[in-house]
């Protein structure tokens, strides 16, 4: 069982935001202070009952309102329920929303929910008292059989965690086990530290698990879904906070996958401890995660939940989870996410088709005064023309505005539209040598091409070749030739040469030693309207 959906109205900065999310693993994106940290707060608060307090409501003459749909993993039956209370009741009030019937609101309990903080990942992250209960457990758990013992000790061992545990004697070997994972490790590897905190994070979890199960404020049987196999199954919600502020980047994407197997029931020796335990088959759980770090971000939109303010200034959820492209698009979208995931939390995005274009806006940006970071604007390296208009549609449908810039030549393909731009010439390239060459700026040039040469300047029948297939220039027209020994006053000569060399020699490196070297005065006209367009999508 998983939350399908859920309806917020008048909850904090919530005045009324849908959210859709995907049955697995959700994370939630967007500004500073919008309300990521209070969703979580209200999963919390529904999924035990509570009343809502005064500070909660955002107007107080209105009721908070809480519509909520459970799905089965299947897809089979779904159950909506309605939350509602008034600034004056202590307590709310829960209905079927098919029937209207009024439920006892300890029907909520059901809905088992473990905050997960990871302040205390990198430490001892248990309590003395708890680690006692562990041991317990650890100690019951051994008791089946010298084989299990076994089991165990192997399976750490292929994780990379050297340990050795006395096969009869099980309290020694669940008192073993605790020192290694949970004791000081900087003897060993990173693999290793990271697999013993891995090992802690199941236990403690587990840990939670069972006082649920121990607990009398709702039966453990209200939590357990049976599927069509007749296979039981504990429904749990899973949340962590900004896992950034303890966690480097490795060890996120890390933390935060090995979660999610363990709700997916794709950790053997966890799931074995959960069968053995609890006495369920297995965990239906479902991870929401807030983060304002890139680094802890899955390869798949649809997993994403975009916090956003409107025109009218409320807060308003984008769920990928709710996304539908054609198959090629989202084939296409998936492999360029990992490009794409900066923008979710910019106030806008530029995409440019290739790597000299990326190399080189950020520095003209910087020439005209305007520094993209202040802004919060992205620029993203398409990798092509044909990428632009996919990776807007999806950077778009997360709220996101967006400005593109095209070279001229594909013009007729596209169609015209706000926040598409097209270079004044044939290409990136030319727009280059128009603009530096009418203002006599070809001493830029060729400082450009002395940074990347060191000291050659011809353009040779390769780059030539090249260059006349791009303007539709005879063969033999223009023979290889050093740009030293071009006439000043043969503007065409100079214009097909500079291009050539430029057209021919693309990349970042490029790029950036053209935003050293052109001036305000230099930049091309085409490129200074992009920058502008997508300073004003970002103030609106």
């Amino acid at each position: 069982m998983h939350i399908s959906s859920m309806t917020i109205d008048n909850y904090r900065t919530f005045r009324h935001v849908v959210f859709q999310f995907d049955r697995q693993v959700n994370y939630m994106v967007g500004d500073n202070n919008i309300g990521k940290s209070n969703f979580l707060c209200l999963l919390k608060w529904i999924s035990h009952g509570y009343g809502f307090r005064e500070g909660d409501f955002l107007d107080a003459d209105h009721p908070i309102e809480i519509r909520l749909a459970l799905a089965e993993e299947a897809g089979g039956e779904t159950a909506e329920l309605y939350l509602v209370q008034a600034v004056q009741e202590v307590v709310p009030r829960l209905f079927d929303r098919a029937s209207g019937r009024q439920l006892p609101l300890e029907y909520l309990r059901c809905l088992f929910y473990i905050d997960f903080s990871l302040c205390e990942m990198p430490r001892r992250m248990m309590a003395h008292a708890s680690m006692g209960e562990l041991l317990s457990l650890l100690q019951h758990y051994f008791t089946e059989s010298p084989a299990v013992i076994s089991e165990v000790e192997t399976m750490f061992r292929e994780k990379g965690i050297g340990i050795s545990l006395p096969k009869e004697h099980p309290s020694q070997a669940a008192l073993s086990l605790l020192e290694t994972l949970f004791g000081e490790r900087g003897d060993g590897s990173s693999y290793q530290r990271t697999a013993c905190l891995m090992a802690r994070t199941a236990l403690v979890l587990l840990m939670q698990m069972m006082k649920k199960k121990a607990s009398r404020a709702i039966s453990f049987e209200h939590m357990v879904t049976t599927d069509a196999k007749g296979r039981r199954f504990l429904s749990l919600l899973v949340s962590v906070d900004e896992p950034e502020l303890h966690l480097h980047p490795y060890l996120q994407r890390a933390m935060l996958s090995f979660c999610h197997m363990i709700l997916s029931n794709e950790e053997p020796f966890f799931l074995k401890l959960v069968q053995t335990l609890l006495g369920v088959d297995g965990l239906s759980g479902q991870l929401f995660v807030v983060t304002h770090s890139t680094d802890a971000l899955v390869n798949d939109y649809r997993q994403i939940i975009r916090l956003y303010w409107d025109e009218k200034k409320l807060v308003q959820a984008a769920c990928g989870a709710s996304f539908h492209f054609d198959r090629e698009i989202e084939k296409h979208l998936i492999m360029h996410f990992p490009e794409v995931k900066e923008a979710l939390y910019a106030r806008a995005a530029v995409l440019v088709e290739g790597e000299t274009e990326y190399g080189s806006f950020a520095g003209f940006a910087k020439t005209l005064g305007i520094r993209f970071d202040h802004y919060g604007i992205c620029l993203i390296n398409a990798r092509g023309e044909s990428s632009i208009s996919k990776i807007a549609s999806l950077i778009r449908r997360f709220h996101v505005p967006v400005v593109s810039l095209y070279d001229r030549d594909v013009m007729g393909e596209h169609k015209k539209s706000a926040g598409v731009f097209y270079t004044d010439y044939i290409c990136y390239e030319m727009d280059v040598v128009k603009a530096c060459l009418s203002r006599n700026g070809r001493r830029f040039l060729d400082a450009v091409i002395a940074d990347i040469t060191e000291g050659g300047n011809l353009v040779s029948s390769a780059l030539v070749k090249k260059a006349g297939a791009k303007l539709a220039i005879p063969k033999g027209y223009y023979p290889p030739r050093k740009l030293s020994n071009i006439n000043p006053r043969d503007e065409k000569a100079l214009e097909f040469y500079y291009f050539a060399w430029l057209y021919g020699n693309k990349g970042v490196i490029i790029g950036r030693s053209l935003a050293d070297h052109l001036g305000k005065d230099f930049i091309p006209p085409a490129f200074t309207k992009v920058i502008l367009a997508a300073v004003g999508a970002s103030e609106r």
